[in-house]
């Protein structure tokens, strides 16, 4: 719950659609220890608790009873990081569709998510099941997920995707025409399942931007993001996936630190009492994402050492040979 590991987008949506109603960003973050500074930049990782926080705040502000539907709509896959460009990069949607929920952990999972296929009447079924199970903040989730996922569909499918029609489980709205609005579909409300159904037909369909190389590359670093979030406690895993979402913000230790709302040397000693250090974690992942890069794109040697922080690509060179014993020139061929 306090772990701060997951990207601000979804309360910067929020906020987005507060402030046109006139709410300040104090308001959305009371009790969060958050900025508005904090909420829009990349490099900004919250715990769980934060956002529930920040969505308790915001159905109890927002003059509009639908903003959750709004806020869903607002996001697209690119915000989600290296799990929307895994997203998007998949062969299918149906590979998509599983790789979202094999590796949920990665985005800010308040869903358990599965999928259903009634193979004798050509529908799937995208199920989904509140967990952050308040009361107060069911519906207000769940209509975020509903939205949040047609724009997900939309951008991996095509401007042409349909749901069939999507099912609630909680009693209609006094705002239905909403979800029609925003979902472009019949909407079921008091049903068993939480879920958007559509036609079967569109699980195979080739994704607009499929590239078997990227989407490979992107799975083996979402791999490992997955295995030190899962295997590894404390600051040492929160360090590493800030590292690898924004490494030229978190490559400074001072801006690293601030972030977790300590000093440097405080970050330092957490990171010595779990066995590591600050150098050893970058130099892991910027090892594993040389690697990537190397194997799985066109970047020139510049560019790869840019975006892996380094000042020029002479440096990257020789931190490479060390790495690995070969060159850069000897690995890429």
């Amino acid at each position: 719950m306090d772990a701060k590991i997951y990207p601000t987008y979804k309360i910067a949506k929020i906020l987005s659609i507060l402030q046109k109603q006139g709410t300040s960003a104090e308001q959305l973050l009371q009790g969060t220890n958050l900025s508005e500074d904090d909420i829009n930049s990349n490099s900004t990782r919250i715990s769980h608790r934060q956002v529930i926080l920040a969505y308790k705040n915001a159905t109890r502000l927002s003059t509009d009873p639908a903003i959750g539907l709004r806020t869903g709509r607002l996001l697209c896959v690119t915000d989600y990081g290296l799990y929307g460009y895994a997203l998007i990069s998949s062969a299918t949607l149906r590979e998509a569709l599983l790789f979202s929920i094999n590796y949920h952990q990665m985005a800010t999972p308040t869903v358990k998510m599965s999928l259903i296929i009634d193979e004798e009447n050509l529908v799937a079924s995208f199920r989904m099941e509140d967990l952050i199970k308040i009361s107060e903040l069911h519906k207000f989730n769940l209509e975020v997920q509903f939205t949040l996922v047609y724009s997900l569909f939309k951008d991996m499918v095509g401007v042409d995707f349909r749901f069939i029609e999507i099912w609630a489980q909680y009693p209609k709205t006094e705002y239905a025409d909403v979800y029609l609005e925003t979902l472009d579909c019949p909407v079921r409300f008091d049903q068993e399942f939480n879920e958007l159904r559509f036609h079967s037909g569109w699980l195979d369909s080739p994704l607009q931007k499929a590239n078997s190389i990227t989407s490979q590359s992107i799975k083996e670093l979402c791999d490992d993001i997955i295995l030190i979030m899962s295997t590894t406690g404390g600051i040492a895993h929160e360090v590493f996936v800030v590292m690898t979402q924004d490494i030229h913000s978190a490559s400074n230790i001072e801006t690293l630190a601030k972030h977790f709302n300590m000093s440097s040397r405080t970050l330092r000693r957490k990171l010595t009492n779990q066995g590591t250090s600050f150098q050893n974690i970058l130099s892991d992942v910027r090892k594993k994402l040389s690697i990537e890069y190397l194997r799985g794109t066109n970047l020139s040697i510049d560019e790869i050492a840019d975006r892996l922080g380094y000042s020029d690509a002479t440096n990257f060179r020789h931190a490479f040979k060390k790495w690995t014993g070969k060159t850069v020139g000897n690995y890429r061929r």
